[in-house]
């Protein structure tokens, strides 16, 4: 079992990794999410309906801003699903983003920075932005539907 864990990298930046399950908490923390807080999720490797339910019990009653860093994929189809796994003051940062290479079949992701790398509060997001594969130089695509992975950017500027 890869247990969640909820690590303090500094007075203000905190980071989960592991598994967000029925046995996730914030209890540990919650005292400490005022203000402005980073949170960074890049080893969130897995994520059930129970840890979503206790995930959103916290986040939609906290009044801090929390800035979400390096998103892994997992968590961004939470917020691509379930509008409320933002909270009320969330706002993410930067997210993974999984890609194909249709010639050579290579796998690979792109971190993507929000107001960088991709625009928020665009009504469509029908392509993704482009990656060259490392293996063979072609052009990657996409292995989320852009439209539903990136429906979340909508309502985040």
């Amino acid at each position: 079992m890869n247990r969640c864990e909820l690590k303090w990298i500094d007075d203000k930046t905190l980071q989960i990794s592991g598994t967000i399950d029925e046995y996730f908490s914030f209890d540990p923390v919650i005292e400490r999410l005022v203000g402005e807080i980073w949170i960074d999720l890049s080893e969130v490797k897995r994520i059930n309906s129970c840890g979503v339910r206790e995930w959103i019990k916290v986040i939609s009653k906290s009044q801090a801003r929390l800035h979400y860093r390096q998103c892994s994929s997992v968590i961004v189809s939470q917020f691509s699903m379930i509008p409320e796994f933002l909270g009320p003051f969330g706002q993410v940062e930067s997210f993974e983003t999984q890609y194909v290479c249709p010639h050579c079949g290579h796998e690979d992701s792109l971190l993507l920075v929000v107001g960088k790398d991709i625009a928020a509060g665009q009504d469509s997001y029908e392509h993704s932005p482009e990656m060259t594969c490392r293996e063979c130089g072609d052009k990657m695509e996409c292995d989320h539907n852009p439209e539903l992975y990136f429906s979340f950017l909508r309502d985040a500027a």
